[in-house]
């Protein structure tokens, strides 16, 4: 059989959807080699305006996976997939936060694409996959796509976790990166989904010695992340790093006092699923797809969560010795139900059911 990607996002600093697609890749290609996998992308720069990136999903996309032969065509992306081209199409929906909540994206272009283009080319595609049950509920609700086209197919961890880092390897990403002595950590972008300001108003009820970290971007223009650091009298106690590399990012968990998510909505929850496999405790909200993901791992607040709420969990992740623990041997047992050999075989008995 041969299968053809949207390998677009494959470039640069990848981050949850693109891990996902390389884990899920390298992983077909090692159970699966009888398969053919065709990664096709456009030749111009990754910036387009919305026309041309319209172009390349409904007509380029599907006319080279038709000449190449492909009996599947897969859209892992979260993008749009082809309504039209002959192909079997796959499409993996990763959520639908711009269709619930719009007001998370700042521009109205934006949020037609995400909101509402993207639910309604799903309702062409032969197969949707989705990484969460949450998601499921979401295409039903809100795109009306029958239940029985709807595959649920978690993800696993996305980093490459053997033995725990090494004093040597701790202390060289503390040089790195320039941590504190202690800190909560906060890895993703920095946007509207994210209860930013509760977070930094429960930093400062807490230890004035924890600082809180930020592995990720903070996307200018769509929220007022810096404004409130600087209003609150905290930027002596955030660090934003940026983008992390993979290779750093078990250290960068394993040598922080908690790993902090709180987050309004999520498809799958990525970063909380590496926490868990590295062995710190998390404090998360119990929203959408994360009580999938963390389980009984993890504290889970029911928003609305206050500052005084968000630090008293918090606080009882960091300082209590015997919650400590306990979180830490449920978040490494959580971790390991999440296989990237049974993400890729039950990605493969989709693919196999079309191309029967």
């Amino acid at each position: 059989m041969r299968i053809c990607f949207d390998a677009r996002g494959l470039a640069g600093n990848l981050t949850g959807a693109g891990k996902a697609f390389t884990r899920l890749l390298g992983q077909l290609r090692e159970d699966f080699p009888q398969h053919e996998y065709l990664l096709v992308a456009p030749r111009e720069p990754a910036r387009w305006r919305l026309p041309r990136q319209l172009l390349w999903e409904q007509v380029e996309l599907p006319l080279r996976a038709r000449r190449a032969g492909a009996h599947v065509l897969h859209a892992p992306g979260g993008t749009s997939a082809p309504m039209l081209g002959g192909r079997k199409v796959v499409m993996t929906v990763h959520d639908l936060a711009p269709t619930r909540h719009p007001e998370f994206l700042p521009h109205a272009r934006s949020r037609w694409y995400w909101g509402r283009w993207v639910p309604l080319t799903a309702r062409f595609a032969d197969r949707v996959v989705v990484p969460s049950r949450a998601t499921k509920r979401d295409l039903i609700a809100l795109a009306r796509i029958r239940e029985d086209r709807i595959h649920v197919i978690p993800w696993g961890v996305a980093l490459d976790l053997g033995a725990p880092p090494s004093a040597a390897e701790l202390a060289r990403v503390r040089a790195v990166y320039r941590l504190p002595s202690r800190y909560l950590l906060y890895v993703g972008t920095i946007d509207r989904r994210k209860d930013y300001a509760t977070l930094l108003g429960a930093l400062r009820h807490l230890d004035p010695t924890l600082q809180l970290v930020v592995a990720g971007t903070v996307i200018a223009g769509r929220t007022d992340f810096p404004e409130l650091v600087a209003r609150l009298d905290l930027r002596a106690r955030v660090s934003v790093l940026g983008y992390v590399s993979e290779r750093d990012l078990p250290a960068l968990y394993r040598a922080a006092d908690a790993f902090v998510y709180p987050s309004f909505y999520e498809g799958f929850g990525l970063p909380v699923l590496e926490a868990l496999a590295c062995g710190t405790p998390v404090v998360a909200y119990n929203t959408t797809s994360l009580p999938e993901v963390a389980g009984d791992a993890a504290i889970l607040l029911d928003p609305p969560v206050t500052a005084e709420a968000l630090a008293a969990a918090i606080a009882r992740a960091v300082g209590d010795p015997a919650t400590r623990a306990d979180l830490v041997g449920r978040g490494l047992e959580q971790a390991k139900r999440f296989d990237w050999r049974i993400t890729a075989d039950l990605t493969m008995k989709v693919y196999e059911s079309l191309a029967a």
